[in-house]
């Protein structure tokens, strides 16, 4: 009895941390809308001190970001790892989620050379820019010589 009560709570352990893991998405990466606006307040006052028209604008662009990225929806591993990188820069995770994105769907839709790309995809893991480069330049490469 205290085995089968030992495995069920087991289970249940797991199965609560495997859905804690899947229904992570932008709001379980970023600060509530208020903390967000804080730092970004901050880090205009810091970066640009008295020139208020772009303390201004930095605000403007950060919080658009901000309430951008709080909305996506898919592809949330590569909106963590462009959070990882950029922090609470809201605009660079933006832009890098993008073009990660991008770059993403272009790998995607490659079909020739899958060696070329398998090894681009191994060389880089998810840093999907990374893995076009490396696999446009090695297929020019390879075409080059063949």
């Amino acid at each position: 009895m205290r085995r089968k009560l030992g495995l069920s709570l087991a289970l249940i352990f797991v199965l609560v941390f495997t859905f804690s893991i899947q229904a992570a998405g932008p709001e379980d990466l970023f600060r509530d809308s208020e903390a967000a606006q804080e730092v970004i307040k901050e880090q205009a006052t810091e970066d640009w001190e008295d020139d208020f028209e772009m303390v201004k604008y930095q605000i403007d662009n950060q919080t658009a970001a901000y309430n951008w990225l709080i909305k996506v929806e898919d592809h949330i591993d590569l909106l963590k790892l462009a959070k990882e990188k950029w922090d609470t820069d809201y605009e660079m995770i933006k832009y890098e989620y993008e073009n990660q994105v991008a770059a993403y769907n272009w790998v995607k839709s490659q079909d020739e050379h899958p060696e070329i790309m398998a090894a681009a995809k191994e060389k880089w893991g998810l840093d999907y820019e990374m893995v076009k480069y490396e696999y446009e330049n090695q297929v020019e490469a390879y075409e080059s010589i063949n």
